[in-house]
């Protein structure tokens, strides 16, 4: 067992010419710390990775990976080095850290990012850089989730044209006050207005309610999330009854917060819209799979050229590409756009994992899905296994496809 090895043993092994030997010593935590920094700088890159995320690799040696040639040793030393919470301030530790927030590949600072966004004591200016960085999948997770950032580090941030998405993960986060709010609104961010909407614990100012209200006629996406939203009086709810879909009339309606009064004030607008809508002749509908030609066509050459991968994709989902999203899980996946629509539409986490699942995705990018694309509440999501695959089992999987017209995978 290499477990056992004395230091005289490792270090023969370490001079080994057998890259697998030297690999798998560079794997076992009980090698001697100068052993461990020694391959370090070993000559095959699998060596090195196998240092860079084994967690008993001294500070140094650490250090030294963190500026490797190659990006996978840095990416899994990225993925350690988040693991092992926050390291001691002016330490070595901390510089090494700090390295990998600077990596010019954007999954390693992505994978920092993760690991840091909810962490209260990290380093401010560490969080601001990377609320700032110049890739979404960086900066998305401390915009949306990081306590650090204060509502004058957002403002600051909306204010300087932040990067494509940053404006939706600020509306994502769990508190949104009417200034942040306020901002977002005056962006004119579509894509971040539907967000915050949606947030419940984002607070709007009378004034902007009613603006988005008056907007949301051009803006469908926004009806739905302003039907439910806590601060509508009664003359905004009669607004807001005058002017969305038809088919959200009944679910203002069904709201149980209203008073008696605004009952039946909008009763009376439903009935009115209700009787016009019967008048007017059925419109001509074109088919899902025409409208999203183009979009398929885009995504069989991405797929085509490696274009479609799981980084990819978590790209155009942050930054709110939904239709190019849809269409790029249907060519994943070998489903048509109804059926991926259909399994959204369904707000069931386990067709979701199907989904991610025929797509060739992660579980745990299925969550993201979960929650990011079909919406559905936390405490619904289906978690990875403990071993990172799919919680679901494979049978449960297929049986999903088969129900939304999916292939035999």
């Amino acid at each position: 067992m290499l477990e056992n090895l004395d230091y005289e043993a490792a270090r023969q092994r370490a001079a080994s010419p057998e890259v697998s030997i030297r690999r798998d010593l560079a794997a076992t935590e009980s090698v001697p710390a100068e052993i461990l920094y020694f391959l370090a700088e070993d000559a095959d890159p699998s060596v090195r990775m196998a240092v860079a995320a084994n967690i008993a690799c001294p500070a140094k040696g650490n250090l030294l990976l963190a500026d490797d040639p190659d990006p996978a040793v840095r990416t899994a030393l990225a993925a350690k080095i988040g693991s092992l919470g926050l390291p001691r301030k002016g330490g070595v530790a901390a510089t090494v850290l700090d390295h990998l927030t600077r990596d010019r590949i954007a999954a390693v600072r992505a994978i920092i990012a993760e690991a840091l966004k909810d962490i209260a004591e990290a380093d401010p200016a560490l969080i601001r850089r990377l609320a700032r960085d110049a890739e979404i999948i960086v900066a998305a997770p401390v915009l949306e989730c990081s306590p650090v950032l204060t509502d004058l580090d957002l403002l600051d941030i909306i204010a300087g044209n932040p990067v494509q998405g940053a404006l939706s993960a600020i509306s994502r986060r769990a508190y949104v006050g009417t200034e942040v709010t306020g901002a977002i609104v005056a962006s004119n961010d579509s894509h971040a207005i539907t967000h915050l909407l949606k947030n419940a614990n984002a607070h709007l100012q009378e004034s902007v309610l009613d603006l988005l209200i008056e907007k949301s006629v051009h803006e469908p996406n926004w009806q739905e999330p302003l039907v439910y939203r806590p601060e509508l009086n009664q003359r905004s709810t009669l607004r807001l009854a005058e002017l969305v879909a038809v088919h959200l009339l009944d679910r203002i309606l069904a709201r149980k917060d209203l008073a008696p009064e605004t009952v039946k004030a909008v009763a009376k607008v439903v009935g009115e819209r209700l009787r016009q809508q019967a008048e007017l002749p059925e419109p001509l509908s074109d088919s899902i799979e025409d409208r999203y030609a183009a979009r398929l066509e885009k995504a069989r050459l991405g797929h085509k050229n490696g274009q479609l991968d799981e980084i990819s994709l978590m790209v155009i989902l942050l930054t709110d590409q939904t239709e190019d999203l849809i269409a790029a899980l249907a060519v994943r996946s070998d489903l048509t756009v109804t059926s991926v629509l259909d399994m959204i539409e369904a707000q069931s986490p386990r067709a979701i994992c199907a989904l991610a699942w025929a797509a060739g995705l992660s579980a745990v990018f299925a969550v993201e899905l979960q929650v990011r694309l079909a919406g559905l509440p936390l405490e619904k999501v289906v978690r990875p296994a403990d071993d990172g695959g799919f919680a679901v089992k494979e049978a449960d999987l297929r049986w999903q496809l088969a129900m939304f017209g999916g292939k035999e995978v």
